[in-house]
């Protein structure tokens, strides 16, 4: 089994129609897709939960720990979202080269510093439709 070093990752979003690096990220991760099910289990089923598949599937949330600067292109457009909010396009590209992409709409954002450390910040991007990944 082969682990990726997740070092060399780069996350990209799209500026003026064209992927644009998100620099300084020092964390990410993707929480919560899930391919729908309902539980159908009644009263008179058997002895496990009964569930049924309704052939929906929600994208969850893709998030971002970050050493902020207001200066780069990519945190502006970060914030700028907050502004006028929009449906963009991002990439995740890992270390070993397996591109995965996906849309939100939106953005959440929060930002921090204290005495001895620098500016960072928290972004999450719920995820419209599903990420796509190579197959």
């Amino acid at each position: 089994m082969a682990r990726v070093v997740s070092r060399g990752t780069v996350i990209t979003q799209d500026i003026a129609s064209s992927q644009v690096a998100i620099a300084q990220i020092q964390s990410f991760s993707h929480s919560g897709a899930e391919a729908g099910h309902v539980d159908t289990t009644a009263l008179d089923s058997g002895v496990g939960n009964e569930l049924t598949v309704h052939g929906h599937a929600t994208g969850g949330t893709f998030d971002m720990e970050m050493f902020f600067d207001s200066e780069l292109v990519g945190h502006q457009a970060l914030t700028d979202e907050l502004n006028n909010p929009r449906v963009r396009a991002y990439g995740l590209t890992l270390t070993g080269g397996t591109a995965i992409t996906f849309n939100a709409a939106g953005l959440s954002f929060g930002f921090s510093g204290e005495v001895a450390g620098v500016n960072t910040a928290s972004v999450s991007l719920p995820i419209s439709g599903l990420m796509v990944y190579p197959t």
